[in-house]
């Protein structure tokens, strides 16, 4: 028996013009360049016949539905060119993100509460692939201190297939090399900031080590004849930051958080055109602070509770110029 090998494996995404209709004309274009191995499960819902005999023992269990889900991570960097959509920004807008392009300025990717995209995945697995449609997923920013950026995703999609194939031709080309997160190439977390035409700016300047956020997508497998699909039924976003406060900045900082007292979050990444990654929450909460020890030093520990805006405005946006 030849052996099979687990780095024989690619990923190709396309977002469906119909939702749950898989679209046959994947190019190589359509792979994704994943930041370490992938995990693949495929989940099956089956219905157990139970039935009754004088002897013990099992009875079959019969095949209904099944969903696959996928995790993988991916670098986070802009396309390369103002304006022009990075290679993950379907992945996002299968997230329940919309992407807003600023023609040669930046793409924004803003979350929304209805209309969700969805897309069908191919996964090849060393003479395997598998098809799964109807996918939806939810996703993790980690912008850490001296790491390089990456977004984790999880998608789910039905009606995972198998058939015989081997890896295809992958072109990766529109994947930019990504910069490392540090003074030089990021900067501060900026409490209290703006977001003025893609532009981070303004606020209080927080020394830390980095923010991480994740979207919180609540994902259902809803099983209706004639309309099976991913749904994203709920979102909470959340995140977390460690920043290095004086003594009376933290006094000030627990105050705040005591009272739940919002403010604005930015953070900025990347010093090309191009290639520059921006996340900006207009309304979070703090929470959770704790004092940990950094190499003898105090900094404070923070949990992050991202709010949608009094009107239903977007509490995270993902900017790409």
């Amino acid at each position: 028996m030849a052996d099979r090998y687990t780095r024989r494996s690619a990923v190709m995404f396309k977002l469906e013009a119909t939702y749950g209709t898989p679209d046959a004309t994947f190019t190589a274009a359509d792979a994704i360049l994943l930041a370490g191995p992938p995990a693949f499960v495929i989940e099956p819902d089956n219905v157990a016949r139970n039935l009754v005999t004088p002897w013990m023992g099992n009875s079959e269990e019969l095949p209904a539905t099944r969903r696959a889900k996928l995790n993988f991570s991916v670098e986070m960097v802009g396309s390369g060119a103002a304006g022009t959509p990075p290679a993950w920004g379907k992945l996002l807008r299968a997230c329940g993100f919309a992407e807003t392009i600023v023609a040669a300025n930046r793409v924004e990717y803003a979350l929304i509460n209805s209309a969700f995209e969805g897309g069908t995945f191919r996964f090849f697995r060393d003479g395997v692939r598998y098809i799964a449609r109807g996918s939806r997923g939810t996703a993790k920013l980690n912008l850490s201190a001296y790491q390089v950026p990456t977004i984790d995703f999880e998608f789910w999609g039905f009606d995972t297939q198998a058939l015989s194939a081997t890896v295809p031709a992958i072109d990766l080309s529109a994947f930019q090399t990504p910069q490392v997160v540090t003074t030089d190439n990021s900067g501060d977390i900026l409490l209290g900031a703006g977001l003025t035409a893609g532009v981070i700016a303004s606020g209080v300047s927080l020394a830390s080590k980095g923010i991480t956020y994740d979207i919180g997508n609540k994902l259902a497998h809803r099983k209706l004849l004639g309309g099976e699909k991913i749904a994203i039924t709920d979102r909470a976003v959340s995140g977390q930051m460690t920043v290095e406060l004086s003594d009376a900045d933290e006094i000030t900082w627990r105050s705040d958080i005591n009272t739940a007292s919002l403010t604005s979050l930015g953070f900025n990444h990347g010093t090309t055109a191009g290639k520059r990654i921006g996340v900006f929450a207009p309304r979070i909460q703090r929470t959770n602070p704790q004092a940990i020890d950094d190499d003898g030093n105090i900094m404070i520990s923070t949990d992050l509770r991202a709010l949608p805006g009094v009107t239903g405005a977007p509490e995270l946006t993902i900017i790409a110029r």
